[in-house]
């Protein structure tokens, strides 16, 4: 129910401010963004022993997203952005025989400070909703809450270095580090 409702935030918040954004005076420029990216890092979660002799280590911060989301330029505030974006972010393990995987929906609001020659520096706030651990007969399924965590950014036009300092809880208590570094890419349009 909170996931949808958010949902219906930013679709109206979007659509509110492209439909300002295509005005001749218009103070705020609109513009969609899509993004995608690998992240590393974090406490272990799981780590997976397999038949050739070689082990994999599921990580609670690491995995690939993808998002969408909106771009805002201020008129009136110089050298400055706003990006916000919700996403899926996924990581699973090589095993053939079994489908275990962390999954996420991150959620970021990003101010930005342009600077000279396209690059960018970004500190901003970042959650992650409905964070699942399956473990698909194997091990026990685990369902986690994030915190409301800091991300930091250093962008040059279409890419990023990140930073997201984040811990989830389990249902039983525990505490994981969800502590990632990361790469992105992004474009708006």
């Amino acid at each position: 129910m909170k996931l949808t409702s958010l949902f219906g935030c930013i679709i109206l918040v979007l659509n509110t401010n492209i439909a300002f954004s295509q005005t001749q005076n218009s103070n705020v420029n609109v513009k969609f963004l899509v993004e995608g990216g690998v992240e590393y890092g974090g406490d272990e979660i799981l780590k997976v022993f397999f038949t050739n002799g070689g082990d994999q280590t599921m990580r609670a911060g690491q995995g690939g997203y993808v998002s969408i989301g909106g771009q805002f330029e201020f008129s009136a505030i110089k050298n400055f952005m706003l990006r916000t974006s919700i996403g899926f972010k996924y990581n699973t393990t090589a095993a053939n025989n079994a489908n275990i995987r962390l999954t996420r929906i991150p959620i970021t609001i990003m101010p930005n400070l342009l600077l000279k020659n396209n690059f960018r520096l970004g500190l901003g706030v970042s959650t992650h909703q409905s964070v699942n651990f399956k473990g698909d007969g194997f091990v026990q399924d685990i369902k986690f809450t994030s915190s409301l965590a800091p991300r930091f950014e250093v962008g040059y036009k279409w890419i990023s270095l990140t930073y997201t300092s984040m811990k989830y809880k389990a249902e039983n208590g525990k505490e994981l580090s969800a502590n990632s570094f990361g790469i992105s890419f992004s474009h708006a349009f």
